[in-house]
């Protein structure tokens, strides 16, 4: 099957009924929501024979807007804010409000997909708006909700912050990981902890110093590591987002070695 029409990143696809998507099609064996098909979406990236898209809702579920897993499609080439993608000059207006639903994305073979009843394409420039939320989210990362993107690792450095799955049927999909060594498939890496002021090494400041020493904390702005105890700490380059939480890298234990298959990119320090 052979798609008669071209497809584009930044533009909206109907996503047909799942009757006529075969079973063999790799978009069964992702998690989907309940009416997930027949529904529109917006294509973000079209690699070879599949496309990578975001789920399309006139309503997002109250935790995606809290969390602001969501951008709205705008009806004009007006920019209306960070929250708004705008459209293209040559696009038409969607016939409802839309949301784009950011919690997972989405790949299959790009032949599958039909096109929209009406025209609708993004400005060119608001794809880097979406992906620049893309980023925010992957650094922030609701561990219950927000599913981190599968990337290439063949390549990862030194520094680089990844989520370390959990088995199957955990409360939580990962914890963060810093990578302390690549010999690709295999890292090894550190456990990034939250920094939590209940813990011994502040209760007792005068007795802990080697053990706060031994979790560095991450910071942006270069000094002391724990207030004002000349400790050491790791630093953010300038191009990362921030952790969600004040965090610190677990360096007590010797780094562990784990065989990387699914994990999503986070943050990349010094």
């Amino acid at each position: 099957m052979s798609v008669d029409f071209e497809i584009k990143a930044g533009k909206i696809y109907y996503l047909p009924d799942g009757k006529y998507v075969p079973r063999t099609s790799i978009v069964h064996r992702q998690k989907k929501q309940e009416g997930f098909f027949m529904h529109p979406v917006l294509v973000l990236l079209v690699n070879g024979t599949h496309v990578h898209f975001y789920a399309l809702t006139r309503v997002p579920p109250p935790a995606i807007r809290d969390l602001n897993m969501c951008m709205r499609i705008g009806s004009t080439t007006v920019d209306e804010g960070p929250d708004v993608l705008k459209l293209a000059e040559t696009s038409g207006p969607m016939s409802h409000e839309t949301w784009v639903n950011l919690d997972q994305r989405y790949k299959m073979e790009k032949q599958y997909l039909k096109q929209w009843s009406v025209d609708v394409e993004l400005d060119a420039r608001e794809v880097a708006k979406l992906q620049t939320r893309i980023d925010w989210l992957e650094a922030q990362q609701n561990r219950f909700i927000y599913k981190p993107l599968e990337r290439d690792l063949s390549t990862v450095e030194p520094g680089t912050v990844l989520l370390l799955l959990n088995p199957r049927g955990a409360p939580t999909l990962g914890a963060p990981v810093v990578i302390f060594k690549t010999c690709y498939p295999w890292f090894l890496y550190l456990r990034v902890k939250q920094m939590r002021r209940n813990d011994r090494a502040w209760r007792d400041p005068d007795g802990c110093v080697h053990a706060r020493r031994m979790r560095l904390a991450i910071t942006r702005e270069p000094g002391p590591g724990h207030d004002d105890d000349d400790t050491p700490a790791m630093l953010l380059t300038d191009d990362s987002p921030d952790f969600r939480e004040p965090s610190l890298n677990h360096t007590i234990k010797s780094p562990q070695d784990e065989k990387k298959k699914r994990p999503g990119k986070r943050n990349t320090y010094y």
